[in-house]
């Protein structure tokens, strides 16, 4: 299980695990439900293939709880970004390459998920290439 694909278990898995752990005593379990639960590409032993599609369906789309979706998003980037902020406050610069890369990353996804959407973001996507002087944006070639 690595930090780079751990996601928060959902009220409903916690409570899973939960009964799992207390009522039933089953550590091992438990422990493989919750790296289920928190680890969507971790490979669980067949045994428990049931039981793992159980526990990671108990993790409703974004569309059935889309303030809870946009929470989980927003949480996830001040994990990442707050730190850098402090870093960047006490006057160290070494935090700005860190942050233009996280803020190049959630534009470029914010782009991908708006064209899905049916959004238009092309003069968006220019002037964010312009901004981040990325080649062939230039005003040369603008149009």
């Amino acid at each position: 299980m690595t930090t780079a694909t751990y996601v928060p278990p959902t009220r409903e898995q916690v409570e899973t695990i939960r009964r799992v752990l207390v009522h039933e005593r089953d550590i091992e379990r438990a422990a493989i439900l919750l790296a289920a639960a928190t680890c969507p590409d971790v490979k669980i032993p067949r045994l428990h293939a049931a039981e793992t599609a159980t526990i990671r369906a108990q993790r409703p789309p974004a569309h059935h709880d889309l303030p809870a979706a946009l929470l989980r998003i927003t949480r996830a980037i001040d994990t990442e970004t707050e730190g850098l902020y402090h870093h960047q406050d006490a006057g160290h610069p070494d935090a700005t390459p860190a942050l233009r890369a996280i803020a190049f990353r959630l534009l470029e996804l914010g782009f991908t998920i708006a064209e899905h959407a049916g959004l238009h973001t092309h003069d968006i996507e220019t002037a964010v290439a312009r901004a981040y002087d990325l080649p062939g944006y230039d005003e040369a070639t603008a149009g």
